[in-house]
């Protein structure tokens, strides 16, 4: 059996520059619990970047704190999947040293860039990746499909339940309403175009092909369920 617990790190106000200027966005992680393990699906914002502070003006919730409502430690997690390395996404990992963090290849890659995301929540004291290509499985149940179009090296992740799949699909559908309008329409919502939308489409399409009976988003705390 395994339980979806999400996990509400931080709201967001979206800077001048953002095609979403002036609106607030949720941040969550999730974790996904076992008998035998917790693993971690995004781990939200970092709290030490004065420029990220400036432009998005976070309002936190600590992640220690986040799983104590559930139970859990920070001591429990296990493992640490993150869907893409963006700031949002990645910004708590240097609070697990020694925790394997699997992320794709290509993702590693373009956060050691510049411009990408905060170096430092990459790249610390005890980061421990396990770089895969594609597909991987993290856990009896729990496994990761590669989702790219928001970003070159995103992944989703899925688990294989015996009610049927759950995703956690990260950014690779922004919401509820967005993987509505693909499964009704078969194309993408106009207002936040991705820098890669044949791509973010194939994605969507992928996840939906699954047939999952529950959806969950980092940006949006509305699950979809059939």
């Amino acid at each position: 059996m395994l339980d979806v617990l999400p996990l509400h790190l931080a709201t967001v106000t979206f800077p001048e520059w953002h095609p979403l200027t002036g609106q607030t966005g949720d941040v969550l992680g999730f974790a996904v619990r076992s008998r035998n393990s917790v693993v971690l699906f995004d781990t939200g914002i970092g709290a030490d970047s004065a420029a990220i502070d400036r432009w998005y003006e976070p309002r936190r919730r600590s992640l220690a704190d986040a799983l104590a409502d559930h139970g859990h430690a920070l001591a429990d997690v296990t493992d640490v999947v993150n869907s893409h390395l963006h700031f949002d996404h990645c910004g708590n990992n240097p609070l697990l040293p020694g925790v394997p963090i699997f992320v794709q290849e290509g993702e590693l890659a373009a956060a050691r860039q510049p411009r990408y995301t905060v170096p430092d929540w990459v790249d610390f004291d005890g980061a421990e990746y396990r770089v895969i290509d594609g597909e991987a499985t993290v856990r009896p149940g729990i496994r990761i499909v590669a989702t790219p179009g928001h970003t070159t090296g995103h992944q989703s992740l899925v688990l294989d339940d015996d009610d049927g799949p759950v995703v956690l699909a990260g950014q690779a559908v922004y919401s509820r309403a967005e993987y509505e309008h693909v499964l009704e329409h078969g194309a993408l919502l106009p207002d936040d175009p991705p820098p890669d939308p044949d791509a973010y489409l194939r994605s969507a399409q992928q996840l939906i092909a699954m047939r999952p009976r529950r959806v969950h988003f980092s940006h949006d705390v509305e699950v979809w369920s059939a």
